[in-house]
């Protein structure tokens, strides 16, 4: 998502480039995927969640109030400074009174936002409450707040539906459970409901039986994976949900390949301890790039994106990193303290942990 709202901030259009046109198709097409990443995003997110859920159950200690807590210590600790930080960068882009960045701000064709940005307190409000989408828009120019709301509610809605369908559950709690995903159904449907059947089959994997793939068959799966991401980037503009389907049936046979590894990854190697620490700044990343974009790129580029030539390859390539190091920087002082928050509020009212 970071890459693709990077390009399309700073670069003209594929069709517009000039020169060197082959060379640029690779880029080009590895940086559109942005929407695909949330597809991806959800499935995975569908698989780590009701595996949470599951385990709670198992153990005898699941609870809405430590479920809860859980989830919204590790949604607000970042999302309430990453609003914050956008409408300092949008109010100082307004306050430039530039041409550039009300362009940039509002045009769905210059930048990947989806409507006139709106950074009113009834928007902060609402994206706080993640009714995004569904009440009010997404706040300031931080577009991609759009997923959190089907995040939430999906948070929200899978327990609501497990213990609605357990015959262990007694009978007056499943009928209030059923009438609680009745409600929201009803009320989520046009907006939210439509992607989670997505983020549903990352939790039907917990059903999968668990085959003995070899190393061999996991690799033929990759090979064939990766096709099918850029392909449903190229139907998306025809098929919409209808790629988001395609792409997160695809995602979820892919993941069940890779879950038959029965090796553990070694925390101590160089490629694993990459992939962990880029992960724990993820969700920082995700809510606090395109605000600060938005802004640099109306400041530097002005009304025509640039070529994508060397010195605008190095000067954009500049930005990202930047941009990059200051979602670490924030995400020093918010999401690596989740842990700490959430224990911190467990021992202040009295809640028992459910690891959920």
């Amino acid at each position: 998502m970071l890459v693709d709202h990077w390009r399309n901030l700073f670069f003209i259009h594929f069709h517009e480039v000039g020169t060197h046109r082959f060379l640029l198709a690779g880029p080009y097409i590895v940086t559109a995927g942005g929407h695909q990443a949330v597809v991806i995003f959800f499935v995975l997110s569908g698989f780590v969640i009701a595996r949470t859920i599951q385990r709670a159950f198992d153990r005898g200690q699941w609870g809405w109030a430590s479920y809860l807590t859980h989830r919204l210590v590790r949604l607000w600790i970042v999302l309430v400074p990453g609003l914050v930080l956008c409408l300092v960068w949008d109010r100082i882009g307004a306050a430039l009174g530039t041409v550039p960045w009300s362009h940039f701000a509002n045009q769905t064709g210059h930048a990947p936002l989806y409507a006139t940005p709106d950074d009113g307190v009834i928007a902060f409000i609402g994206n706080l409450l993640f009714v995004q989408e569904v009440l009010v828009p997404a706040f300031g120019t931080d577009g991609p707040l759009w997923s959190l709301a089907n995040e939430f509610w999906y948070y929200i809605l899978f327990p609501l539906g497990l213990i609605a369908v357990l015959p262990t559950s007694r009978l007056r709690t499943r009928l209030i459970n059923t009438a609680l995903v009745v409600v929201l159904g009803i009320w989520l449907g046009p907006t939210l409901l439509p992607l989670f059947p997505i983020w549903l089959l990352g939790a039907v994997l917990l059903i999968f039986p668990q085959l003995p793939f070899g190393t061999s068959v996991r690799w033929l799966a990759a090979a064939a994976y990766v096709p099918i991401i850029f392909l449903c980037t190229h139907l998306y503009d025809s098929l919409r949900i209808g790629s988001d389907y395609l792409l997160a049936g695809a995602t979820t046979l892919f993941l069940w390949t890779l879950l038959s590894a029965s090796r553990k990854a070694q925390p101590d190697t160089v490629k694993v301890r990459f992939c962990r620490g880029l992960a724990r700044f993820s969700y920082t990343l995700y809510v606090v790039h395109l605000p600060l974009l938005t802004l640099i790129a109306a400041l530097i580029v002005g009304d025509q994106r640039w070529q994508p030539t060397l010195p605008h390859i190095a000067a954009a390539s500049s930005v990202l990193a930047v941009t990059i190091g200051f979602a670490y920087a924030i995400a020093s002082l918010t999401e690596f303290h989740t842990e700490s928050a959430r224990r911190c509020l467990e021992r202040r009212f009295g809640l028992g942990s459910s690891n959920a």
